[in-house]
């Protein structure tokens, strides 16, 4: 199915209460440290924070490591090509926000769906939204080493009859140091996340 008509669908259900509540500890747990400044939709990290080593892989089945965020910024968000709403309007506005501010911005997508997103289906997903998107997944553990550096809580069980995955909705703004430089909450307000991104990257 094409992220387009994926967009049309409302979100199937609603996740179990216990991983609701798990996910809500762990983003008060974990959400970074923000600078104090003018900026209301992006929020500034006061020293961006190294990503550590991981191994996943990508669209083409080719491996894909920390080594890939260096020397430009990145726009990292996690979520799963079965996702009905969030994502798909998520990685639209990615589209927008990367194709409207000056420097060069990559975008790329982290699966925390290995089960059911397998490299050929997430292919065809982010390039659904735009030839350059990449996107990537791997193994449980390896998601989880990039998902606790980011601060990115996310919840999947398949043991039961609904397939449940929950995961963070915020955009992760990687520098060219391969590093957590800032964090973009919802709701996404395209317009104003553009001029203040704008912002953070002319700063560098």
């Amino acid at each position: 199915m094409s992220p387009l008509r994926i967009a049309q669908f409302a979100l199937a259900g609603v996740t179990a209460a216990v991983a609701g509540i798990w996910m809500a500890s762990m983003l008060v747990e974990q959400r970074p440290a923000a600078v104090v400044n003018n900026m209301q939709f992006v929020t500034v990290i006061p020293a961006p924070r190294g990503l550590p080593e991981f191994e996943l892989v990508d669209q083409d089945a080719q491996r894909f490591g920390v080594e890939e965020l260096r020397e430009r910024w990145t726009l990292l968000f996690m979520g799963f090509t079965n996702c009905g709403h969030v994502c798909p309007m998520t990685m639209a506005k990615l589209r927008t926000i990367a194709d409207s501010v000056d420097q060069p911005v990559d975008v790329l997508f982290v699966s925390v769906d290995p089960g059911r997103d397998t490299p050929e289906v997430i292919a065809n997903y982010v390039r659904g939204f735009d030839e350059s998107f990449r996107g990537v997944t791997g193994t449980p553990e390896a998601i989880d080493k990039l998902a606790s550096a980011l601060g990115a809580p996310y919840f999947v069980d398949a043991s039961g009859e609904r397939y449940i995955v929950d995961h963070s909705s915020a955009i992760f703004v990687i520098n060219p140091d391969a590093a957590l430089a800032a964090t973009i909450t919802a709701p996404h307000d395209v317009v104003p996340i553009i001029s203040e991104l704008q912002d953070l990257l002319e700063k560098g």
